[in-house]
């Protein structure tokens, strides 16, 4: 069976969301974090709270089953009152040795987090397909499967029973999947890109050939008849929903999985070339320099670490 497109994206990019912990609030607390390096993901287990997002003009307010997504490089503050003098996040979260860590006096609260991590261009390009936050309320989240998942790992966390972690992260990395299939639905909201392309009906069985079949010499009009579109109607379609045309995709796509054969190591550079469709290895390798800004020879893999070889 063929495999999808969204799937295979989100695996070139080694994209997978990883649950860090959270905090059990009670009382009065406020508590502020540092811009964040990589996007982030909170879910509320239970209560309410604001979340106070730098640049943006009003809070949110969050609510038990809410589901948050943050993309944009800024600090935000999450409080149960917008009066009171935040603690740094670091200093709370630091050396606690617990993954849930309590703050404040009670347990009314329940504040779960993580984030996703990715390869250094898989993290870009998530960022360019996504908006500067998603916040989904727990009225457009409970019922369903967002819903079902927000539930067990509310439960998970909570519960603290052996591979807990793990199970966390699981349905954190479930819970990307289905955050992704909500926003990209809307597609007209979506900014082109690899995932808007990737989940566009008229469009997938084309990528499902490309994809498919990389050292395969795929022609427009070839591609064009799997989507039953003429040349110019799945041109004009491809570029406005990629923001780039087929042809130029399909070269990229060619790239970034010869980037990760490179990285995997064990194979040499004229195997990879013929493997993504280049019979010359010089022809791949200027290919391969234009879109990744660098030589294929260049990127070796020592003891589990990219280097750059000398």
């Amino acid at each position: 069976m063929a495999r999808d497109p969204l799937s295979q994206t989100l695996e070139l990019i080694d994209a997978r969301m990883i649950y860090a912990g959270g905090f059990i609030g009670g009382g009065d607390w406020s508590i502020r974090f540092d811009p964040p390096r990589k996007i982030k993901f909170f879910v509320i287990g239970r209560g309410s709270c604001l979340l106070a997002l730098d640049g943006t003009a009003a809070p949110f307010p969050l609510e038990a089953g809410d589901v948050f997504l943050l993309t944009r490089n800024a600090g935000f503050t999450v409080t149960t009152d917008l009066s009171l003098a935040p603690k740094p996040a670091h200093a709370i979260f630091a050396g606690a040795g617990a993954a849930i860590v309590p703050v404040g006096q009670g347990d009314d609260f329940l504040f779960l987090g993580g984030h996703l991590d990715t390869d250094h261009a898989g993290g870009r390009l998530m960022v360019e397909s996504l908006p500067d936050f998603l916040h989904i309320p727990a009225c457009e989240s409970g019922a369903g499967r967002l819903g079902a998942l927000i539930g067990e790992l509310v439960e998970e966390a909570a519960g603290r029973a052996p591979g807990a972690e793990m199970a966390c992260s699981s349905l954190a990395h479930l819970l990307l999947i289905q955050i992704l299939r909500r926003h990209l639905a809307a597609a007209a909201q979506v900014e082109p890109g690899w995932l808007r392309v990737a989940c566009d009906p008229r469009l997938v069985p084309a990528l499902a050939l490309m994809q498919g079949n990389l050292g395969h010499s795929w022609s427009l009009p070839e591609l064009a008849r799997a989507a039953a579109m003429s040349r110019t109607a799945f041109a004009t379609h491809f570029r406005a929903v990629a923001g780039i045309p087929p042809l130029a995709y399909l070269t990229e796509w060619r790239m970034r999985q010869a980037d990760r054969a490179l990285r995997r190591g064990g194979s040499s550079v004229a195997e990879i070339a013929h493997s993504v469709g280049y019979s010359s290895e010089a022809a791949f390798s200027a290919a391969f320099k234009r879109v990744m800004g660098r030589s294929p020879r260049r990127t070796t893999r020592t003891n589990g670490r990219e280097l750059d070889a000398a």
